[in-house]
Order: structure tokens, then C-alpha cells, then sequence
């Protein structure tokens, strides 16, 4: 009797019930609908032909859940065979969503979320899976860094809130807060250097992101920039069950730039010696003769870029009983970029278990363990593609005639052919949780979780390279991450009409950088090693090394301690009401302001289940909801509370008598604290025609007060810089998701539509200057106008008469003189709307899918532009100088010719040309991602022996609509300070273009 009051699940009888799940409408079979025993994680899914089997109690509760579908619940009792037909709901309102430490239905959601689910990262090739989320999401930027293996993207949610301090938001994968700091091994390759590139697509069940502050205030002073929540698959109660899908495909770029051949550069370089008045043929760089340099046509572009060859292969297993399930994954891909020598190569590994220890306790271990190898290539102003597009002339061969590499200009091929550059990535994510239920209703869980990063980023220059002695350089760097988290959640239910969910929690988080500035050594005949013992003294080819030089780098050390608290209230399943409060201690803020305390407030209201609501057959569902809080962010550099000294020794160029000094170099700030974000929100869910039509609208103020600028200090007072909370910048705008069936039966049309519209406007920045706060491409941040305005000259015309441009003055009168104190705030870079726009086909066994990004208004500056359309120089030109004055009455769009920057109004040099001219309109569409897929029949698979067989073929970034001239209008300029990508995202400058990728897969399962 004791045993049985204690364990009484244990003694109920199971047994097996099968059965076969299909939609209502056409009778399809629906493989892959997740089926759990409520309250537990026991669960199975269905095959290709929708059947399953589970071994349950009789008094068990079935959940029948599916993307897309209504949930059923459904008791076992005496049933051995249950079969189900679900209908479709595009409102998807019992949809599971993961909230911060824990999970709700869709219709108890108050806060904003969007949703994507692991499928859909998986149907788009792209460098990393944050890629995969463009278009998919209302209120979501993201912007893919360039076309190279394993490049990083850009992501802003609901605008730019920040300057100086970080604008990314926060990543948490199962529960961890993730390194992913874009420059954590210094800014060699700058945005190419991802974190994230680690992470195995196949391997995530959903992402979620966190919009607005109800959803993201539980994550307190981490959550201002949104948070975007990653959930990895696990294991189903039921018999093994395997999953293989594996893609080939090759890369190109989608755009190229349009240069002058060498006869027509030759042609405007004499052009111009002419115009400058001179005689005879004109001068030309790189120690060449006229005959020598007609003799070239040397396609640098054609030379540096290629047809990459990509292949990824994936492998899944789940299963499970009553006491133990799991999934295991292993991935291999090797992505190979249009790049000559870029490739980004992972393998990875996934086991998650949960194992019920007893019928009240359960462990979960989470683990992941991967190798990135990033074999990299120079690019932008290091060469590469960026040196093809700029100073590697046309003119310049490849080799002299001797045989040897031409080095008397710039020669991509030479560094490419030579230089060995690899940057090796190992990472480990893990957890071990536990979720115990002392009594019913009530869960506590603890867990332990580890992020640990081993980068090491390898470079070696032959002294053919060199043109001295070879150097190999190892930059080593090592990142333990460690979070501790504990909570407590109770549901309590006053009556069948009142119900309460209260949760509590603590968290501790702490993160070491450990790094070498760089390990440098001479004469050898390789890179170094890939020895856990650094001092290794023989190269890859065993020979010994001289001593390596080793520059010391600061350990970087921050740490979060955070005690949290949510509650949820339920009236008759239509009214929902939610609080939370986070209270936040950070290393990284002064004494005075180390702790910070971040509430908000949320409702929703599903206002067409009351018996008053009209009864109508257009609209079937209406719900309204509203959130308020405080959210905040402390993404800055470490140490900046703290006055800083710096000691320089007595041979370091100083004179004060030879001996070693320390002086200050950096204020102490007692009062930093992190900046404030308050975030109103309302908006409304809709649902039409029987949910044929739905649709999703919200309206967002989210206003950021003590915004963090790194601000220069006056010269005199002997200091530099100094980070102080003085900014104040306003987020609003409104963004909808629309989804509609346009079609239902045996062929189905389903459209979905997101956009976001988005006004961004710098309220305060205290006393500062426009010029103390820049980016890349003269971007400033000026008052009333929004963050990152392009600060330059305008230009007005070209003079028909004499062919020298015309600039406007700062009032705008018109003025042939270029003086840099007419420079005006033009142009933003933040776009007016953007969003994405999905349609998806299906008849019978075939499927189509078809992704159109866009973004409308915004400015996209060419900071190339001045060099490819402005003075003749020893860099290639486009094509649209053709459109040039030559003659007394042209009239043209660009000035004529010159070698001397002086010619264009005193232009003190080529790289001051910063003018409206290479200001574009950013508005450009793009058919991002094409997916055509087959399901073989079900006799077919089934004669094969497996449970579904699908193969599919894949394009991404197909067509471009674009008028802007240049490589691509989709870019991040690589940035190395977090300042520069807030202000600069829309600044190119040699940037790799996007790849337009082809491929085709197959997904079987057994």
C-alpha cells in the first residue's frame, strides 16, 4: 500500500496503442506529427504514412501536435486504436512557442515572437543558419555579411538602438547565453569570423525570437537588442528512427562589377594626362611601357573568383521508452565560396538524452562538440576580390615574362597562390539539467552549462611572399563560458476560470578570454603546429623553429549574477495577463550603477470568444494585446569603469631620461551603467473565413535613454577616450504578418507576407559633435535625424562648359570649391520598409517554394565609388565613366577626366571625395530561395524499405532588382568596433557580393 501511494504510475498497466493521423480535408497521411503523453516528455512521432505506435497507461492523455495543425488531446482508457484527422490552423494557437526559461501555447502569448522552425533553416544554402531567417520574421533585419564560407550576418531587431555599445542580440542555445562576439580574435578578416558558423542547422528544432521587452525582459540588461532563442532537437519515445539528407551544389557570385578592359582604361588614363595638359603618351604605374600594358587584358576578377563546389551530409537518430530517450546527430559539410582558396569546412556532433531517474526526477544532458576550419583569403583593401575590383589594373599581368610573380603593382593571384591562412574553430556546448517535481504542479530545475571556444588563427607568408624571411603567426585564443541557472515554477489553479503559473530563478553567468596577442616566428617552412603546447619548436614539416616572439594579451574577464521572477494569469482561456522582473549585476558598470532592475507588463485578450462578440462568418478569431517594460543592454568592451594607466619603457621613443613612465590614459567612470530601453507595444491577432486568412499587427515605441558613446576627450586634458551614458535614440514603427490559404485540396497555395516599417531618430547626444561619433564612409550621428546619416559634401552637377564638377556649400548655393566644412547630414541607413514575401505549392507528391526579400528607402554608400568613378589612379574604373564630359556642351554625369585631385576644387586627395554622387537609393528586391521537392510514393518507399523519401533541388539569390551600380546592394561593412556596424551597416567598400547558390538534396528517413 505505501509503495503504491508513493509511486502509483508505476503500477498502472501499459499497453500499446497505435493508429494513423491524416488531415481532415484530403485524407493525406501526415508524417512527422509529434505525439506526447501530457505532462511528460514521452512521445513519438508519426511515419511517412502518418502510423504510430506508443506504449502508454490507460489513463494517459494523448498530445497530437503538428506545424500548421490544430492540437488534439485525446485519453487513452480502453482504446488500442486511435486514429485522428487534424485540421489545419494558420493561426497555430496551440503551437508551442519557448519563452525565456519556459514554454507557452501561442494563445497565451502577450509579448511579440516570431517563430521559424529547424525545417526552414534547412531549405536555403547559406553561410550560417542566422542567415536562413532573412524574410522570415516581421521587424527583423538581417543582412548577410558577403558571399564568403562561413560569413557572419548582420541581424537588428526593430531598428538601432545603440552607438558605441554592441546592436546584436542576444543568442541562447538550450538555455545557454552564447559567446558570439564577431571580433573575439581581433578584426584579421573582420566579419568573416563567426561564432555561430558552428552551430549544425540540422540539429535545431526551432528559433525563436523575442521582439518586444514583455518577452525579452525576463533576460533583463542582455535583452534591449532582442533575443533569439535556439531550441536543438530530442529524442521521441519509440523504436530507433533515423533521418539522412545530404545537398551537393556549386556557388558563383550574384553580381559582379562591370570594369573597363585594358584598351579602355589606357584610353581614359590618357584622356586625363591630356586634360591635365600634358603631352605625349601619359605615365602609368607599375614600371610599365605602353606596349607592355596593351599587351595585358588580365581579368583579375575571373582570376580571384571561381565555381565553388559545396556538400553536406547530415544524420539523425531518435528513440526512446519509458525511462530514457534521445537523439543523436553528426554533420559534415565542406562549403566551398566563388572565392579561389575560401572554403568553410564543419563536422560536428549532438547527443541529448533525458533519462527519468525516478517518476518525479528527471536529467537531461545536452551536448554538442564541433570543429569549424575556415581556410581564408585575403579580401576588400587586402586583396583578393577587393584588390581585383581596385588597384590590381588590368594593365598588370600575372607573371613577367621570367615566370616569377609581377610585383611591381598589386598582384592578388601572387598572395592568393602564396599565402596560407586557416582559422581553426573547436566548440562544446553542454548542459546537465535537472527538473525534479517534489509535489504536483510544482517544478524545480538546476543546470550547469559550458560554452567553451579553442580558436586558433594561423597565418604563414614564404619569404617569396615576404620578400625577406618567411614568418608564420599563430593568434590563439581561448574562451570558457559557464552559466549556473536554478528556478522554481508552480501552477496554481484558484478555480476551473483562474489560473496562475508562477516561476522564480537565479542565474549566474561568467566568461573568461584567454589569448596570446600573437605567437610570431621567422625562417620556417610552414605554419606552426596545431600542438596544445604553444612553445612547440618544429613547424608542420618537423623542422626546428627559432625561438618564437610572443606578444602577451590581457585575460578579458565579465560576469552576470541575475535573480528573476514571472507571472502568469489565466481567465476562462481568454484572458492572460503577465509580469515580469529581472534584477541584473554586471562587472562590466561602476560601482554606483552595478545592479539595474528591468520589469515589464504584458496582456491579451481573445476578445471573440465572448458571447457578445457578433457571430459572423468573415471573422472567426480576434485577439488584442499590449506589453510595457524595461529592457537593457551591456554589450561594451570590459574594463571601461576603471581609469586605465599604460607604462611605456625608456627605449620606447622616450625621453624623460630613459627610464620606463605609467601614465593615465583612459577617466575612471563610477556611475557607468548600461543603457535603458522602454518598449511600449500593442497590437492585434486576426483570423478570417475559418482562418483562411490570419494575420498578425503590432505598433512598437521603444525609446533608449543613457545610450553608451565612446566619446573623445579633449587633447589637453591628456587622456582619449571615455564611454559615458549621455545618448538618447526612439525606435517606432508598426510590422505585419499576413498569411493566407489561397488554395486548399489536392493542389494548395499558401502565401506568407511580412514587413516591417521602421523610423529611427537620434533624440540626444548631449554636447557631443557630429565628428566625435563616426563610422565608416563619413557616417555620424546628428540630432533629429536617424543614427549613422551619411555626413558629406552634395554634388550638384557637372559644368557642361568646362567639365568641373559643381558642389553645393553648406547653405547650398552652388560652388566649384570642395571644402569639407560643407559636409551636411544626408542619406540613412536605416531602410523605410523591408520584409519578405513566401509562397508555397503543393499537388500530390511535388512541392514548390518560392522566397522574395525586399527593402524599400535607405541610402547604400559606394565608398569605393571614389576611387572606381572619381580621379585616374592607379585603380580600375566602371563602366559608368563611360558617361562622362568630354567636350564644351556635354552634358554628362560625370566631370572629366584628371590626374590631380586638386582639379575637382582644391580636393586635398582622391580618398576626400566623399559626396552625394556615390549615394544610392538602397531599395532592391531579391528572389532569395526557389525550392522544388519530390516525395517519392509511399509503394515506392515502402518497397525500399524506408520511411519517407524525398529529393529536392535548391537555388538561393536568383534574380536582383536593384538600381544601384555596384557589386551588391546587400551588405555589412566589416567593422572590428561596435560602433562602426551600428553606424555603417549601409557602407560598402570592395565587398564580397552574395553567392548565388545551386543545389540538390535528398532527406530519407528509416
Amino acid at each position: 500500500m505505501m509503495i503504491g501511494g508513493l509511486f502509483p504510475s508505476l503500477l498502472l498497466a501499459q499497453k500499446t496503442v497505435s493508429g494513423k493521423v491524416t488531415d481532415v480535408l484530403d485524407g493525406m497521411p501526415l508524417p512527422g506529427v509529434n505525439i506526447l503523453v501530457k505532462g511528460t516528455t514521452l512521445g513519438t512521432v508519426t511515419d511517412f504514412d502518418g502510423n504510430y505506435t506508443i506504449s502508454v497507461a490507460e489513463d494517459a492523455t494523448l498530445v497530437f501536435s503538428f506545424v500548421g495543425y490544430q492540437s488534439e488531446e485525446l485519453l487513452v482508457g480502453n482504446q488500442t486504436v486511435i486514429n485522428i484527422q487534424m485540421s489545419q490552423d494558420v493561426t497555430q494557437l496551440g503551437e508551442i512557442v519557448v519563452v525565456g526559461y519556459g514554454v507557452q501555447t501561442k494563445r497565451e502569448v502577450t509579448g511579440s515572437i516570431s517563430k521559424v522552425g529547424g525545417e526552414e533553416l534547412q531549405s536555403i544554402s547559406v553561410p550560417s543558419f542566422e542567415a536562413a531567417l532573412q524574410g522570415k520574421a516581421a521587424g527583423v533585419q538581417v543582412i548577410q555579411g558577403s558571399g564568403t564560407a562561413g560569413s557572419a550576418s548582420m541581424i537588428r531587431v526593430r531598428g538601432i538602438a545603440s552607438l558605441s555599445a554592441g546592436g546584436d542580440p542576444l543568442y541562447v542555445v538550450d538555455g545557454i547565453p552564447i559567446t558570439q562576439d564577431y571580433f573575439i580574435n581581433g578584426d584579421r578578416g573582420a566579419f568573416n569570423n563567426n561564432p555561430l558558423a558552428t552551430i549544425n542547422p540540422a540539429d535545431i528544432e526551432s528559433v525563436e525570437i523575442l521582439k518586444d521587452a514583455s518577452a525579452a525582459a525576463i533576460y533583463g540588461s542582455r535583452g534591449a537588442n532582442g533575443v533569439i532563442l535556439i531550441t536543438t532537437k530530442r529524442g521521441k519515445t519509440g523504436k530507433p528512427t533515423f533521418t539522412f539528407s545530404s545537398r551537393v551544389g556549386i556557388s558563383q557570385p550574384a553580381r559582379e562589377v562591370d570594369l573597363l578592359s585594358s584598351e579602355e582604361w589606357l584610353q581614359l588614363r590618357q584622356e586625363a594626362w591630356e586634360n591635365d595638359g600634358n603631352v605625349g603618351l601619359a605615365e602609368l604605374p607599375g614600371n610599365l611601357t605602353w606596349e607592355e600594358a596593351r599587351a595585358n587584358d588580365t581579368d583579375w576578377i575571373d582570376l580571384t573568383t571561381q565555381t565553388g563546389f559545396k556538400h553536406e551530409y547530415n544524420i539523425g537518430m531518435t528513440q526512446g521508452n519509458e525511462k530514457l530517450t534521445s537523439y543523436v546527430g553528426f554533420s559534415y559539410s565542406d562549403n566551398e565560396s566563388f572565392l579561389v582558396g575560401n572554403s568553410y569546412e564543419r563536422i560536428s556532433g549532438r547527443v541529448n538524452l533525458d533519462y527519468n531517474i525516478l517518476d518525479n526526477l528527471r536529467a537531461s544532458v545536452t551536448t554538442s562538440l564541433s570543429q569549424g576550419i575556415n581556410n581564408r583569403v585575403a579580401g576588400a583593401w587586402d586583396g583578393g576580390l577587393g584588390a581585383a575590383m581596385s588597384d590590381a589594373l588590368v594593365i598588370y599581368p600575372v607573371r613577367n615574362a621570367d615566370g616569377t610573380y609581377f610585383t611591381d603593382g598589386n598582384n592578388p593571384v601572387r598572395k592568393q597562390d602564396l599565402q596560407d591562412w586557416r582559422t581553426r574553430e573547436n566548440r562544446s556546448l553542454s548542459t546537465l539539467a535537472f527538473n525534479y517535481r517534489p509535489i504536483e504542479k510544482l517544478e524545480l530545475n538546476l543546470s550547469g552549462s559550458l560554452d567553451y571556444m579553442d580558436i586558433q588563427d594561423d597565418q604563414f607568408e614564404p619569404a617569396e611572399l615576404t620578400n625577406a624571411e618567411s614568418v608564420a603567426r599563430r593568434y590563439p585564443t581561448w574562451v570558457t563560458n559557464y552559466t549556473i541557472s536554478a528556478t522554481a515554477s508552480y501552477d496554481f489553479d484558484l478555480n476551473e476560470d483562474n489560473r496562475f503559473k508562477f516561476l522564480i530563478g537565479g542565474e549566474y553567468q561568467r566568461s573568461l578570454t584567454e589569448s596570446w596577442g600573437k605567437i610570431e616566428a621567422f625562417n620556417v617552412s610552414g605554419p606552426l603546429q596545431d600542438d596544445p603546447d604553444i612553445p612547440d619548436r618544429f613547424d608542420d614539416n618537423d623542422q626546428p623553429l627559432p625561438n618564437p616572439v610572443y606578444e602577451t594579451a590581457p585575460d578579458q574577464i565579465w560576469s552576470f549574477i541575475s535573480y528573476f521572477s514571472r507571472v502568469n494569469y489565466t481567465f476562462k482561456d481568454k484572458i492572460f495577463l503577465k509580469g515580469s522582473a529581472r534584477v541584473d549585476g554586471s562587472s562590466r558598470f561602476g560601482r554606483n550603477n552595478r545592479y539595474g532592475f528591468f520589469p515589464s507588463l504584458g496582456a491579451g485578450y481573445i476578445i471573440s470568444e465572448e458571447d457578445w462578440f457578433p457571430e459572423t462568418s468573415v471573422i472567426n478569431f480576434l485577439k488584442l494585446k499590449a506589453s510595457w517594460g524595461i529592457t537593457g543592454n551591456a554589450d561594451i568592451p570590459n574594463y571601461q569603469r576603471w581609469g586605465t594607466f599604460q607604462r611605456r619603457e625608456g627605449n620606447d621613443g622616450n625621453p624623460y631620461n630613459q627610464q620606463p613612465i605609467i601614465f593615465p590614459v583612459r577617466l575612471e567612470n563610477p556611475d557607468l551603467q548600461w543603457e535603458v530601453q522602454r518598449t511600449y507595444d500593442i497590437g492585434f491577432e486576426l483570423g478570417l473565413l475559418d482562418d483562411r486568412i490570419t494575420t498578425e499587427v503590432a505598433y512598437f515605441d521603444k525609446n533608449s535613454t543613457d545610450v553608451l558613446i565612446d566619446r573623445l576627450v579633449q587633447v589637453s586634458t591628456g587622456f582619449e577616450r571615455y564611454f559615458e551614458n549621455i545618448a538618447e535614440i526612439n525606435n517606432r514603427g508598426f510590422e505585419i504578418s499576413l498569411r493566407t490559404r489561397n488554395l486548399v485540396g489536392n493542389f494548395k497555395w499558401n502565401t506568407e507576407i511580412n514587413a516591417s516599417r521602421l523610423d529611427n531618430e537620434v533624440i540626444d547626444i548631449g554636447a557631443t559633435p557630429p565628428d566625435a561619433i563616426a563610422g565608416s564612409g563619413d557616417t555620424r550621428v546628428v540630432e533629429g535625424l536617424p543614427v549613422g546619416v551619411n555626413f558629406l559634401n552634395r554634388f550638384s552637377r557637372v559644368d557642361p562648359e568646362n567639365g568641373l564638377p559643381i558642389f553645393l556649400d553648406k547653405d547650398g548655393n552652388e560652388t566649384y570649391e570642395f571644402n569639407l566644412d560643407d559636409r551636411v547630414p544626408v542619406g540613412s541607413v536605416v531602410p523605410d520598409w523591408t520584409g519578405g514575401i513566401t509562397n508555397t505549392f503543393s499537388y500530390k507528391d511535388f512541392d514548390l517554394s518560392i522566397l522574395f526579400t525586399f527593402t524599400i528607402g535607405g541610402n547604400l554608400y559606394d565608398d569605393s565609388g571614389k576611387r572606381q568613378l572619381g580621379v585616374v589612379s592607379d585603380w580600375n574604373m566602371r563602366s559608368e565613366i563611360k558617361d562622362r564630359w568630354r567636350q564644351p556642351g556635354d552634358i554628362a554625369q560625370f566631370p572629366r577626366l584628371t590626374l590631380e585631385p586638386g582639379t575637382y576644387g582644391g580636393l586635398p586627395s582622391f580618398w576626400n571625395l566623399n559626396t552625394t554622387q556615390f549615394l544610392y537609393d538602397a531599395t532592391f528586391g531579391r528572389v532569395r530561395n526557389v525550392t522544388l521537392g519530390y516525395n517519392l510514393p509511399a509503394e515506392l518507399v515502402d518497397r525500399m524499405r524506408l520511411r519517407s523519401a524525398r529529393v529536392f533541388f535548391n537555388g538561393t539569390n536568383l534574380l536582383t532588382f536593384t538600381k544601384f551600380p555596384g557589386a551588391d546592394p546587400e551588405i555589412v561593412r566589416d567593422q572590428s568596433a561596435r560602433q562602426g556596424r551600428n553606424l555603417s551597416p549601409n557602407v560598402t567598400y570592395l565587398t564580397a557580393p552574395q553567392e548565388r547558390a545551386f543545389t540538390i538534396g535528398l532527406n530519407i528517413g528509416f
